[in-house]
């Protein structure tokens, strides 16, 4: 009613503001400097740090590559003993199957093969074209002759060692 007083109490939070908020509401902050002053601080990299870089991608070029060269030429050799141990199979298959059969094929210093008549039976048996096996390892490309006689097979010539020990065959004189 009437005559009443009423007490009206007006309980307003102000807005907690941060420094950077009370700076820029005096006008002595835009933050869009701030951006534009990052922007132009920032040139990319050094020359120092790109020769940095490339400095140790060298090094790490320098200590890896002689490793690699040396499992491609792993993987060469072993790929060359898997032809040979398969042309050698094949005689000795037709061998058994046919009698003793002897002669021998020659690995040549540019990686192909000549095969002596005795032995291309055995291969065609096999149903193997020799003209297309070539070897592509600095081992096999040596060169040897891989010889069939009664007694075994035999690896002689100028890379008889290491092809003798690449295929678990004996060497011979």
């Amino acid at each position: 009613g009437a005559g009443e007083d009423t007490l009206c109490i007006h309980i307003s939070a102000a807005p907690v503001r941060t420094k950077s908020q009370k700076l820029y509401e005096k006008g002595e902050v835009n933050p869009m400097n701030n951006l534009k002053e990052k922007k132009l601080n920032n040139k990319g990299f050094s020359l120092v740090e790109l020769i940095i870089v490339i400095a140790i991608m060298a090094v790490l070029i320098g200590v890896l590559a002689p490793q690699y060269l040396k499992y491609v030429e792993k993987s060469r050799v072993s790929a060359d003993a898997d032809q040979i141990d398969t042309l050698i199979s094949a005689v000795e298959i037709y061998s058994a199957e046919n009698g003793v059969v002897t002669g021998k094929f020659t690995i040549n210093s540019d990686g192909t093969l000549n095969v002596g008549s005795a032995l291309a039976p055995a291969f065609t048996d096999a149903g193997l074209d020799t003209t297309n096996i070539k070897v592509t390892s600095k081992t096999f490309k040596e060169g040897a002759d891989i010889n069939f006689a009664e007694t075994g097979v035999t690896v002689t010539g100028a890379g008889k060692t290491k092809i003798a020990a690449a295929l678990g065959r004996k060497e011979g004189a």
